[in-house]
């Protein structure tokens, strides 16, 4: 296995844990980031804003590798989803 394919495995990895956390912890997130964009890395929002875009900015200013964060919208409302 190429040096790549094997840091490509341990970043989805830790994606993958950050989004379990994310989902994990929604409820609580909700109040306290109600209507605002997180930014997950090591089981904790690390950033917050209610604008994406200048989310993203920020994350990238002052983090090297962004890759491996979560960033998704905190909704007001309960999202049920249907499968």
């Amino acid at each position: 296995m190429s040096i790549l394919m094997s840091r490509q495995k341990k970043e989805f990895r830790v994606f993958e844990k950050n989004m379990k956390w994310f989902q994990d912890n929604y409820e609580k997130l909700r109040e306290q980031f109600s209507g605002e964009y997180v930014a997950v890395n090591n089981s904790q929002v690390v950033m917050h804003d209610k604008d994406a875009r200048t989310l993203i900015s920020r994350l990238r200013q002052q983090c090297e590798d962004v890759g491996v964060f979560v960033v998704e919208f905190v909704s007001k409302e309960k999202v049920e989803l249907i499968l």
